[in-house]
């Protein structure tokens, strides 16, 4: 593998829908060459496999039964593994389609659903499984025919799913998306370290961005993401490490300086102290 591949949806063309639903069996053996290989997106992913299997995300196998959906955040490195059934659905969208009338919707789901806090997926109930097997089959079937409107109900019958997923995601975590200001803190933490994942900075930074103290931060950081702000970021800067590491067109000083540290031998020792290989002998290990 030489490098991990990166793939946009429509890109600056606005003339499409940015917006697409695909049979998820059909759709791996059309493009199996690249869905068998680690990869990443510029748009989300909301993948629904109706049999028991295997998906691979960000270095991580995870072995999942029937009806489980799974939600890939923009950049997430994810394939679909080869052994497994992969029977169900694919939906691909960008922020501009979900922000067609309300510029603030997706940020309201990168919250609630691709936060990459706890679980990547979520098992469907059957009545579950069966209410977003027919809104989907509503979705094919206007794009499909193209009547008038077709693109305001594609959008509003796909809001509808993802309404369900941030119910469904609610009562897994016992958590209010909209209304808990602290689950909000927590996701936006998060958000703001990958966004300056290129420089160090201490916990009182991260604080003073968010509009906080670094005591409720390091509260509110065990809560919701379960560790202290100061693992939240090593964790963060060596998930961020591996993604890099997958384009073995880099070398290992350039990501030591794009992820901030200044001496690449420091990365090094950083990186082996925390998954237990060097930066080498995790490309020989995993790519």
């Amino acid at each position: 593998m030489n490098s991990v591949k990166r793939y946009d949806l429509h890109k600056d063309d606005y003339s499409k829908l940015h917006f697409e639903i695909s049979d998820a069996k059909s759709y791996i053996s059309k493009n199996e060459v690249h869905a068998s290989v680690p990869h990443r997106h510029s748009f989300y992913q909301v993948i629904w496999f109706k049999k028991s299997g295997r998906h691979y995300i960000d270095y991580e196998v995870v072995d999942h039964k029937e009806n489980t959906i799974f939600f890939i955040n923009k950049n997430q490195i994810h394939y679909f593994c080869a052994n497994s059934p992969n029977e169900g659905y694919l939906f691909h969208f960008n922020d501009l389609f979900i922000n067609k009338s309300d510029d603030g919707l997706m940020k309201r789901f990168s919250a609630s659903i691709f936060n990459e806090i706890g679980s990547n997926c979520l098992m469907l109930s059957e009545p579950e499984a069966k209410k977003i097997g027919l809104i989907a089959s509503f979705i094919e079937s206007e794009i499909l025919f193209k009547d008038s409107y077709y693109k305001e109900q594609v959008y509003h019958y796909f809001q509808n799913i993802l309404f369900l997923i941030e119910r469904l995601r609610k009562k897994e975590g016992n958590v209010d998306f909209k209304t808990n200001e602290n689950y909000k803190l927590a996701t936006d933490f998060k958000k703001l370290i990958f966004e300056q994942i290129d420089t160090f900075h201490n916990i009182d930074h991260y604080a003073h961005k968010l509009g906080t103290n670094a005591k409720t931060l390091t509260t509110v950081s065990k809560k919701f993401l379960l560790d202290t702000p100061a693992n939240i970021i090593k964790e963060s800067k060596l998930l961020e490490a591996k993604r890099m590491m997958s384009n073995q067109k880099i070398f290992i000083k350039e990501i030591a300086y794009g992820l901030g540290f200044d001496d690449p031998t420091y990365f090094t020792k950083y990186f082996k102290k925390g998954t237990g290989l060097t930066p080498k002998e995790f490309k020989e290990v995993y790519l």
